[in-house]
């Protein structure tokens, strides 16, 4: 469903408005009550991008003001007006044309049965590490607790990690999401270093919550990053499942 947006005079630099809309999704669509814009949201939903449509009415005064602002910025005279990652690029026969359908979209689909298959395997560690706490005699009972942890600081710095391949393809935001990129390594570094130095229950309940946060910070932050709806699910799932094995790491350790 298409939102109205509601920005104020003067050019993208002095619009907050309209810069919040630009950075909202990989692809902005402004368009009117009666755009068609069917053709162009398939493509998108085939591709796995992430898209906004805005609608600008033309029934006052004031969105007739907003549309012209549009215009000037674009030099584009009708709607729709589409923009990829803040960047105009025309209408709908431009976008088809644009590498967002053409190219990286395809590539983002590719990596979607691999990203599973791997995704589901990254779990192994985890289950057979609980389960090796649960049932391994005392002397290896530590070694399969510490084992899990360092596992599970490596993998939180992996999804950390990823939003440093986001700020690297994009120009938006490349501080706020490669300082932010860097928070879940920390998090990471402090539950093993509980696990190693005495302290696994506490090392395990640091890490799920640390699992839980950045995994709700990345919904949040969804419309700004560009992932394909798949790995959204994916990583829904699979934060789930380590959450789950880390608090009954906790329970054992």
């Amino acid at each position: 469903m298409a939102e109205e947006w509601t920005g104020q005079q003067g050019g993208h630099g002095d619009d907050p408005a309209l810069a919040r809309e630009l950075s909202s999704a990989t692809v902005v669509i402004f368009r009117s009550g009666l755009t068609d814009t069917r053709s162009v949201v398939r493509a998108l939903h085939r591709r796995g991008v992430d898209y906004r449509e805005v609608e600008m009415p033309m029934g006052s005064a004031q969105m007739r003001d907003r549309f012209h602002q549009l215009q000037e910025m674009t030099g584009w005279r009708s709607l729709p007006q589409i923009f990829v990652h803040g960047a105009f690029v025309g209408g709908p026969d431009e976008l088809l044309e644009h590498p967002v359908i053409g190219d990286e979209a395809p590539a983002a689909a590719r990596a979607e049965r691999p990203g599973r298959v791997l995704g589901y395997a990254g779990l192994v560690p985890f289950v057979l590490g609980l389960l090796l706490a649960a049932v391994a005699p005392a002397a290896l009972h530590e070694q399969a607790v510490a084992a899990t942890l360092v596992y599970g600081a490596a993998i939180l710095s992996f999804l950390g990690g990823v939003h440093w391949g986001v700020a690297l393809l994009r120009d938006q935001r490349p501080w706020s999401v490669m300082a932010g990129g860097v928070l879940p390594a920390l998090v990471g570094w402090l539950g093993a270093g509980l696990g190693v130095g005495g302290a696994p229950a506490g090392g395990a309940l640091l890490l799920a919550a640390g699992f839980a946060a950045w995994y709700g910070y990345e919904r949040l932050a969804d419309p700004g990053t560009g992932f394909p709806p798949w790995y959204r699910q994916l990583r829904g799932r699979l934060t789930a499942v380590v959450c789950a094995v880390l608090l009954l790491l906790a329970l054992i350790a």
